[in-house]
């Protein structure tokens, strides 16, 4: 006969699956190109920004600083009033582009042409994620675009396949897509901040870790000797659960470890690992995940994001010049990638030459060391409207909200055109022609 099994325990598997996924453009039997491995790279980025505070904090910051006090047009001031879309406005759109230009590295819009295609009638957001292009044509042109609420379910969503934005040929419901460039990828973009994936990654997996413990205990609470024989394997799994139900729990925290012996005496001896010494090293390599976050995104220091740093308060001198820095190698690129297509889309719309401004946060207005910013863009305006113009520039943002207030008060009749004209006047100081501009020719 056999020896007699003595004792047994349950065995535990340890897995390790890889880390980051990898940005790629994978090709197969559909007509669109894969955006990364199954066709997730978006959720995968969306579900970074959820989860990673420093990360999140400092995505949401960079579209605050990207849209600036608002925007203004000097040379088609009704522009920035006038809908693009049954409901929003231009800024609306941008915005939603600018998050989608930092998060991903790109962004979409439906443009709808008008009948005569001698014009854009509507341009809507599109959710960038849910995007995907077609493959290139023997020209290297990606002439069709793919729109699925979900492509983990695209039986269900089925892809509707768009054309390409284009003038002359297509649908009148087309897509423009712009993406930043990257060597090597002819479809889909990578966000600029890709190099500190990984520090990200590491930042929630530290964070679901201290979780889990919290939830289950830092250590097993019980050990549970059966001393009275080793029964058969279902036997084993229905006392197993049984005591697992009633030791573990959220609220009970810890789990028990359960051994099933011959006797008492075969029980195997269990040597307590402390994990205590974990504390020191998660805490000695946060800083260093912190750093790389804040690199990863171009930024010199954590204090511009809400992200204080232990033991050190920056002198207004040294804030401004981190502040100019930021809003000349960051913000500014991100601006000039927006504002060049919605230059070129609402000139189309409204059949008359529009130039945007975004004008700088407040903030960026620190003291005597950076001058009055400069905006991005700025068209060449006409002598004879320079005075009103500068007068326009110098505003603050709720100071040009209230000016647009007045416009939009005329335009629904709430006030008479020459309520209108001498609240401009004696506000703004606008000349009379300046202000047929702002309200319109009258009829």
């Amino acid at each position: 006969m056999s020896e007699k099994q003595k004792y047994q325990l349950n065995k535990i598997s340890f897995t390790q699956e890889p880390m980051l996924p990898i940005f790629s453009e994978i090709f197969n039997r559909s007509p669109w190109v894969y955006y990364g491995e199954n066709n997730q790279m978006p959720q995968y980025l969306i579900s970074r920004y959820n989860n990673c505070a420093i990360h999140k904090a400092i995505v949401t910051s960079k579209v605050e600083q990207i849209m600036g006090d608002g925007i203004v047009s000097l040379n088609n001031p009704m522009a920035t009033i006038n809908l693009i879309n049954g409901k929003e406005n231009v800024a609306e759109v941008m915005k939603k582009c600018a998050l989608d230009l930092v998060l991903f590295g790109g962004y979409a819009l439906n443009v709808i042409w008008s009948r005569d295609r001698q014009s854009i009638a509507e341009i809507y957001h599109l959710d960038f994620s849910r995007v995907r292009c077609g493959k290139l044509d023997d020209n290297d042109e990606i002439k069709k675009y793919y729109y699925s609420p979900d492509w983990t379910n695209t039986r269900k969503y089925a892809p509707q396949e768009y054309d390409a934005f284009n003038q002359e040929d297509g649908e009148a419901s087309q897509i423009y897509y712009y993406k930043q460039y990257v060597p090597s990828n002819s479809y889909y973009p990578q966000p600029d901040y890709s190099g500190g994936l990984a520090a990200i990654e590491i930042d929630v997996n530290i964070k679901e870790f201290h979780q889990n413990n919290l939830k289950n205990g830092m250590l097993p609470s019980l050990f549970i000797s059966m001393n009275n024989g080793i029964p058969g394997e279902e036997e084993q799994k229905i006392i197993t659960r049984a005591l697992e139900e009633q030791y573990s729990s959220v609220n009970n925290a810890g789990r028990p470890i359960i051994s099933f012996n011959e006797s008492k005496e075969l029980a195997p001896e269990i040597t307590q690992i402390s994990p205590s010494a974990n504390d020191g090293y998660y805490a000695a390599i946060y800083n260093d995940i912190q750093q790389s976050i804040l690199s990863a995104h171009r930024i010199s220091t954590g204090e511009l994001f809400g992200i204080s740093t232990a033991g050190k308060l920056g002198s207004k001198d040294e804030i401004a010049t981190h502040i100019y820095y930021v809003r000349k190698t960051v913000i500014e690129p991100y601006q000039k990638q927006l504002l060049g297509v919605f230059d070129k889309l609402v000139s189309m719309k409204f059949q008359k030459p529009t130039t945007f401004e975004i004008k700088p946060l407040t903030i960026f207005e620190v003291g005597d060391v950076v001058e009055e910013p400069s905006v991005v863009n700025a068209p060449e305006v006409p002598v004879e409207a320079a005075a009103v113009n500068e007068n326009i520039k110098g505003m603050k943002g709720r100071e040009y909200q209230a000016l647009m207030r007045i416009v939009r008060e005329y335009n629904k009749g709430k006030i008479t055109r020459e309520m209108a004209k001498q609240m401009l006047k004696s506000g703004y100081g606008l000349a009379e022609e300046d202000m047929n501009i702002w309200l319109g020719e009258e009829e």
